[in-house]
């Protein structure tokens, strides 16, 4: 039994100590590779910068049905503010600002130095004090340093400094010698600067610089889409256009097919037919016109959305689902839309974001105006190692034996301060004139001035859009009704003078006079609807409604 045990003993124990190795080699080789990777994907990100893709045409291919590009206002809207090219190119203006916050931190990057040197002079003497005939030495000098502005104000540097000398002189006793250095430095201002705005200025501003570029950014983007939006319409009004010339040129064709059988009967001179024929011309070039008209609006919004961009639906039939019949419904009140616009609309959030630029342009002005006194503590320590030679002093005092030592005694001697090194110490500078500075108080407040005019300005303009937006969707929807009752007369007058016509009552040019005139009517009915969507859109843009449940428009980066 208990050789038993003492032979499972002896065969685990070698089991043992061969797993050890080889796990720990895992783990040593397991944690390299996670170390190289950590280093290399530093490395790649740092000189790789930001992945800014360009993005490609999306969801259009999700309204095909049948070989056709089916398309409603809603859906045209969406892919436009996924594919449109310009709306692209404003979202990478915040990209832009978002940059200028990095840049901006540059006075407070941290920077390391580090120097070698190594030198050989080799010098004949002239003098016994020389130390030798020909004195020979070499220095070897190593340096760091490390130095950063904080943004509380205070700049702090710390170096440290290492170097070895040996020569043939006889009068060095430490040779070769070591010695090591540590010092460190803490400037604080007093006054001028005490708070760092002239370094933390231009970060401050360009991260207020960022949200007024997102304000412009979503502003240039509701242009855009309202601008689509109005282009959508008008495609609209060119597709029922060509129904209200079809109409009319079948009015047209079925007069002519009357004057011809009356032509026919003897019941028409022969030179009134030319009449019915101009007519019948004329509403065919205008169906025509109508109709190519209608293709250039749908390759206008094909590009919108960027459909031209793939051959599959570059040349894709696009059917529009909306119709421009619209009910009208009740506006918000004048008063209350245009206050709504005051507090909503991105461009005067952005004039008054910059009013804050200029007032920060004006304190840095100040700052930069007033003496300046820095405190500046420093300390340090330093060592000496080497090896210590046995020397006489005229006394007959001195070392009798060699005694040495190395780097770590010298690096003991240093952060223990043994030999420390300590003070501080006041600067002051009295600006007895500051030409620059006086300038820029000026001129920033100057700026200041024009930015509230700015926003001033601005407010008019955003109430003469409200009231304008407002008047025009008043306009249309009476002019709907107005073409409404024209339309039906229009219609009336048509059959009455085709009656009379058939009595003998009246000639053909009435007739045609008559239907040239329901044709008008019906492209003025047409043109109100459409006038009343477009009037629609301008004013939800200007009481910046625009874009509700449109999701995000801009997306700000993160940037710290």
């Amino acid at each position: 039994m208990s050789r038993g045990r003492k032979f499972g003993r002896a065969k685990a124990r070698p089991v043992t100590l061969k797993r050890a190795p080889r796990l720990a080699a895992v783990g040593l080789l397991l944690a390299q590779i996670v170390f190289a990777s950590s280093v290399s994907n530093f490395i790649l990100d740092r000189f790789r910068g930001p992945n800014v893709q360009v993005r490609d045409v999306e969801g259009v291919t999700d309204h095909v049905r049948d070989q056709k590009l089916y398309l409603n206002i809603k859906d045209f809207l969406a892919l436009l503010l996924k594919n449109n090219t310009e709306i692209n190119i404003a979202r990478l203006d915040v990209l832009t600002a978002a940059d200028a916050i990095l840049g901006a931190k540059a006075p407070f990057d941290p920077s390391i130095t580090a120097s070698y040197n190594s030198t050989r002079t080799v010098t004949p003497q002239f003098t016994q004090i020389g130390g030798a005939a020909e004195l020979s030495s070499l220095g070897q000098t190593s340096i760091i340093n490390y130095q950063q502005t904080l943004e509380t104000g205070q700049t702090v540097s710390v170096g440290f400094n290492g170097s070895r000398f040996s020569s043939n002189s006889e009068f060095n006793f430490i040779n070769p010698s070591l010695s090591t250095g540590l010092n460190f430095q803490v400037t604080q201002p007093l006054w001028q600067g005490r708070r760092n705005l002239e370094l933390k200025a231009p970060l401050m501003i360009a991260r207020t610089q960022l949200l007024i570029t997102s304000d412009q950014s979503e502003a240039r983007i509701a242009d855009l889409v309202a601008n689509a939006a109005s282009q959508y319409w008008d495609a609209i009004q060119s597709r029922d256009n060509i129904k209200v010339q079809q109409q009319a040129y079948d009015l047209a064709q079925k007069q002519y097919e009357r004057d011809k059988l009356a032509l026919d009967l003897g019941a028409l001179p022969s030179l009134d037919i030319f009449q019915s024929q101009s007519q019948v011309a004329q509403r065919k070039v205008a169906v025509i016109q109508a109709q190519y008209d209608y293709k250039d609006a749908l390759d206008g919004l094909r590009r919108l959305i960027g459909a031209d961009l793939n051959p599959a639906t570059r040349n894709m039939e696009i059917v529009l689902e909306d119709d421009p019949v619209a009910t009208v419904a009740p506006l918000t009140a004048a008063d209350e839309a245009i206050s709504s616009a005051l507090q909503k609309r991105p461009e005067l959030s952005a004039v008054r974001r910059h009013q804050n630029v200029n007032d920060l342009n004006a304190r840095v002005a100040r700052d930069t105006m007033v003496p300046r006194v820095d405190l500046q503590a420093f300390g340090g320590g330093s060592g000496l190692a080497g090896n210590q030679i046995p020397t006489t002093g005229p006394l007959g005092s001195g070392s009798t034996a060699l005694a040495t030592s190395g780097l770590g005694d010298a690096l003991h001697q240093t952060l223990a301060f043994q030999s420390p090194t300590y003070g501080f110490q006041v600067n002051l500078s009295l600006p007895v004139r500051n030409s620059s500075a006086q300038a820029g108080l000026a001129d920033a407040l100057v700026s200041r001035a024009r930015d509230r005019y700015s926003e001033r300005q601005i407010e008019q303009q955003v109430i003469r859009e409200v009231k304008f937006a407002t008047n025009q969707i008043q306009m249309s929807a009476a002019q709907i009704e107005a073409a409404k009752t024209a339309r039906d007369l229009a219609q009336k007058n048509v059959e009455a003078e085709q009656q009379k016509y058939e009595l003998g009552g009246v000639t053909a040019f009435e007739v045609l006079d008559a239907q040239s005139r329901l044709a008008a009517v019906e492209s003025s009915l047409l043109q109100a609807y459409i006038g009343y969507r477009k009037a629609l859109i301008t004013y939800e843009r200007a009481v910046w409604t625009l874009l509700d449940g449109m999701g995000i428009i801009v997306e700000m980066p993160k940037v710290k």
